[in-house]
């Protein structure tokens, strides 16, 4: 790793870590207990555990209350004691950082419960020097094979054209940056040791690899591409097999030693499957929809990979046993990721767990850059010019997810072309029925997927006095509320309210058209929903049906209701409504 002071030989690097930081900050999650969210609160539970309740195990969690026990991911089976369902790699990393932050705590009067605003701001800082670290290794590894430009081209492609910069600033407390840099950092012990031979080298890589192994299990496969270089070096290969590789193998078992500790403390058992009745289905993996779906589709939403792929091509004069190795790991990956029964991985940003492989597929993607700007100038201009076009789209689909337009798991093509390189979306494509939600049910059990629905009308409320082609305009903005009492409509199960109605207008250019929905009890409001119509590409001047779909709030009393109606809020001309109506419609799957 370079030194302190070399840190100004690495601008790329410092660039893309400013970046980040930036984003980060921006975010203010931090400041609103929203960096440990979602998985990271299994991760965090670690934490907490050991600083704040000075334990190992998780004995302690049956004396909190309700409210403090939803803050860990506990797997809580009859008859073994709690642990989490997540390993405790990451705590690992986030340890030093948070024991700071709780020691202070006590001194400036904060609150030390290991959930506060100082943990939260601790585990992002976390994840940016971890992800530091991971790019210095990588740039080091680079520029071993290639040339300082075209290591700084790869890392800028890589963190901006990739979900790699969602997942290192926005949600930088997931695994995957971490394992990314871990495995990064592997690489270049490895690489150093084939170089200089030292034995700290070789006992380092061995403990990386060994720690992104016990972040991600399936990332034991990492391990062919250390093997596989040692391979092609025949004589080196020979002279491995000592006390030293010995203690190489120690190296790779320490991170993971404790963790099966704390299994055989809570079940029993030394290895312990803790993902229950969730599983990685080998016999049917998802490859395709995994790499061309609408709904997270990798190549999809990191388009950029197409290049890493064509860059093994190139690679081989490079460095032959490496450009092996990731041709190995890369679909053995693949199928391992798309195997698991959520192929998708619910609400993510492109297919999270391939952010793991990157510090691999850095190779062959710098091989392709090296092969373009060695050509003629024209290939130079065109892959700079479309590389530019890869950065602001992700730039663009990570403030769209970021803001929750671009839904994950529930993205289809409709939505893909409604959000594409656009800047100014409707802010929830869900009311207006452009999501399609997966059929969780099935997948969980290895099943196909349900496609059809029906559609069942259970009842209906429309205006009997409403006149045909009702205006509204700048002086008349809103028409008057269809209301559906809520004791009359209930949404559980398949059952979901449609709101449509007929509208027109000779130019939409310019105006600013709602259908609203609120649900309301006297004076206090529990929903209030728009569908922007002037963003939904309508065509102007004939009538056109548009709908709107959601769900009562839970905590809707029986004396609310819901209420719909027109508001032109902005813009010239006018907007003819007719046929509001509200319906409870039942969807059932047909099998």
């Amino acid at each position: 790793m370079p030194r302190f002071a070399d840190l100004l030989q690495h601008k790329m690097v410092l660039l893309l870590i400013a970046v980040c930081a930036g984003l980060f900050f921006a975010s203010g999650h931090w400041q609103h207990q929203n960096v440990i969210r979602g998985d990271a609160q299994g991760y965090s539970a670690y934490l907490a555990a050991w600083v704040v309740h000075g334990q190992f195990d998780f004995t302690f969690y049956d004396n909190l209350s309700r409210d403090e026990k939803l803050r860990y991911w506990i797997d809580h089976r009859e008859g073994l004691d709690p642990f989490p369902k997540l390993t405790m790699g990451l705590a690992y990393a986030q340890l030093p950082l948070f024991w700071i932050v709780h020691e202070v705590s006590a001194v400036m009067g904060w609150p030390q419960d290991g959930w506060s605003n100082p943990y939260h701001l601790s585990v992002g800082l976390t994840g940016l020097l971890v992800l530091l670290l991971g790019l210095l290794a990588l740039d080091v590894w680079l520029r071993r094979r290639f040339s300082k430009l075209v290591s700084a081209a790869t890392l800028l492609l890589l963190v901006g054209a990739t979900n790699l910069l969602y997942y290192s600033s926005f949600d930088n407390a997931h695994s995957h940056q971490y394992s990314f840099s871990l495995f990064a950092i592997a690489l270049w012990s490895f690489d150093t040791w084939l170089i200089k031979r030292k034995c700290l080298h070789l006992w380092g890589a061995a403990l990386f690899f060994g720690w992104v192994t016990l972040i991600r299990p399936t990332n034991a496969l990492f391990m062919l591409v250390p093997i596989i270089q040692l391979l092609g070096r025949r004589e080196m290969w020979i002279s491995a097999w000592n006390w030293k590789s010995i203690l190489a193998v120690v190296a790779f078992l320490m991170p993971i030693i404790p963790q099966m500790v704390l299994w055989k403390l809570a079940t029993g058992s030394w290895v312990f499957y803790s993902y229950g009745e969730e599983q990685i289905f080998w016999l049917s993996p998802h490859v395709m929809e995994g790499l061309f779906s609408f709904r997270n589709g990798w190549l999809v939403y990191t388009p950029l990979m197409f290049f890493a792929f064509i860059g093994l091509v190139f690679t081989k004069k490079i460095d032959s046993s490496l450009t092996l190795a990731t041709t190995i790991v890369l679909p053995i990956h693949v199928y391992i990721v798309f195997s698991w029964w959520c192929w998708y991985y619910g609400s993510s940003l492109s297919i999270r767990p391939m952010i793991d492989l990157y510090p691999l597929l850095a190779f062959p993607l710098a091989g392709f850059i090296r092969w373009v700007i060695s050509n003629k100038w024209w290939w130079s201009l065109g892959f700079t010019s479309l590389s530019l076009l890869l950065i602001v789209n992700n730039f663009f689909q990570t403030a769209q997810y970021h803001r929750g337009q671009l839904h994950g798991s529930d993205m289809t093509s409709d939505a893909f072309r409604m959000l594409f390189f656009n800047p100014d979306p409707p802010s929830d494509l869900g009311i207006i029925g452009l999501y399609s939600i997966p059929d969780s049910e099935n997948l969980k059990r290895g099943l196909a997927e349900r496609i059809k629905h029906d559609t069942i009308i259970e009842k209906e409320w429309s205006f009997s006095d409403l006149p045909e082609g009702l205006v509204v305009n700048h002086q008349h903005q809103f028409t008057r509320a269809l209301k559906a009492e809520a004791g009359q409509f209930e949404t559980t199960g398949d059952r979901i309210m449609e709101i449509s109605a007929q509208i027109r207008s000779e130019n939409y250019v310019g105006q600013k058209v709602y259908l609203v929905v609120s649900f309301v009890d006297s004076a206090l409001s529990y929903g209030y929903h728009t569908a922007e119509l002037h963003k939904m590409r309508l065509e102007t001047g004939r009538w056109q049906r548009v709908r709107c779909y959601l769900e009562e709030p839970k905590d809707l009393p029986q004396t609310g209701k819901l209420e719909a109606y027109l508001w032109f809020q902005e813009g010239e001309g006018e907007v003819e409504l007719k046929d509001l109506r509200i319906r409870q419609i039942d969807c059932p799957y047909v099998d």
